[in-house]
């Protein structure tokens, strides 16, 4: 699967409790962005790259993030992590 296709999917934002198993993420307001931040993401074993589009009163916005397979094992869950980005 091309990595720029998961962009393309409505998506909302994970809830950041840890329980969708996503535990970094990122947010931007412009795609073009998103795609280039794409090839700077490392992923590590157990590891999936998600993301996805959707809006809010803003506008659009497309994010980025990391699913891990078992979060026990990543670490806590008060370690998870997200970035929007400011307009």
């Amino acid at each position: 699967m091309n990595n720029e296709n998961i962009l393309e999917k409505e998506v909302d934002l994970p809830k950041g409790d840890g329980m969708d198993g996503i535990v970094h993420w990122h947010v931007f307001r412009r795609l073009d962005e998103a795609e280039r931040f794409i090839p700077c993401i490392k992923l590590g074993e157990g590891q999936q790259l998600v993301g996805g589009r959707s809006h809010d009163s803003v506008g659009e916005f497309w994010w980025l993030g990391v699913r891990v397979d078992d979060l026990d094992r990543w670490g806590s869950r008060q370690s998870i992590n997200k970035h929007a980005v400011s307009d």
